[in-house]
């Protein structure tokens, strides 16, 4: 990618880790990245400086991009690293070369943070009709601004324009593919498949991806296991890709494992 490319991202959320935000987006080519700003403000440390490193690192370089990010103040320009190599520029950072009062947070980010990122990323409500599927949740058609609006106020009304043509669009196609295939009890019956793929499998809530990233913690500090240790040997006992993959159903039987592990 462009470095000096001002991209528009197609979505934008707002993560908290251990109770400060973390401001992700997803660009126009689908790929999530995280505004370096809000990583680099948590762990105290100089955005610009990084800013320049990651130019410096021939590995990372093209995945530094520039976008408008949607602040209390406006669009602002921010630099926006890919999510694939925010574990490589992590890794650069030596917790032994920084501030003692601000290591704990940098062995915490290093450590766990690329979990919540990605589950992020592959969440359900990242999906959108690219996939085949209408998004799960509406968008709202915007007001028009004022007449002596300023120009950001303007091109973001006719990018968010964009996106409600295309929502609409979208539900309009897959209306009029439902309507036509109801026609008979044979269609509907073949409507299933496509039903359920729509609502995806009941994997584990927010809630519980958040009690499994506390139990993982606990088995550390008992243990000494890495943390990555803990969550292939959790993934293996569940048959699973990504620990936010296990059924919702198998909470009960996700609380027992770590029960079983504090237990040893």
């Amino acid at each position: 990618m462009n470095v000096e490319q001002d991209l528009l991202p197609v979505e934008q959320q707002t993560l908290i880790f251990y109770g400060k935000p973390i401001v992700v987006v997803r660009l126009p080519d689908r790929q999530p990245g995280v505004v370096l700003r809000f990583l680099c403000e948590n762990l105290q440390i100089d955005t610009a400086a990084q800013t320049q490193r990651i130019r410096r690192t021939e590995a990372i370089t093209e995945d530094l991009v520039f976008a408008q990010v949607e602040t209390d103040g406006g669009a602002q320009r921010m630099a926006v690293l890919i999510l694939h190599a925010v574990p490589f520029w992590l890794a650069g950072i030596d917790p032994k070369r920084v501030r003692e009062e601000i290591r704990p947070e940098i062995l915490r980010y290093q450590r766990e943070v690329v979990d919540v990122l990605y589950t992020w990323a592959q969440s359900p409500k990242a999906m959108t009709a690219s996939a085949g599927l209408v998004p799960v949740e509406q968008i709202t058609k915007p007001e028009v601004p004022a007449d002596d609006a300023g120009f950001d106020a303007w091109r973001e009304y006719h990018r968010q324009m964009v996106l409600w043509i295309d929502w609409q669009s979208d539900i309009e196609t897959w209306r009029g593919s439902v309507e036509s295939r109801l026609e008979g009890l044979e269609e509907v019956t073949n409507l299933i498949p496509e039903i359920l793929e729509r609502l995806g499998p009941q994997t584990l809530t927010s809630d519980h991806q958040r009690a499994v990233q506390k139990y993982v913690q606990q088995v550390n500090k008992l243990t000494g296991k890495p943390y990555g240790s803990i969550y292939d040997s959790l993934k293996t006992a569940f048959g699973v890709p990504k620990y936010a993959d296990i059924s919702d159903l198998d909470w009960p039987r996700v609380v027992q494992w770590f029960q079983a592990q504090l237990e040893r």
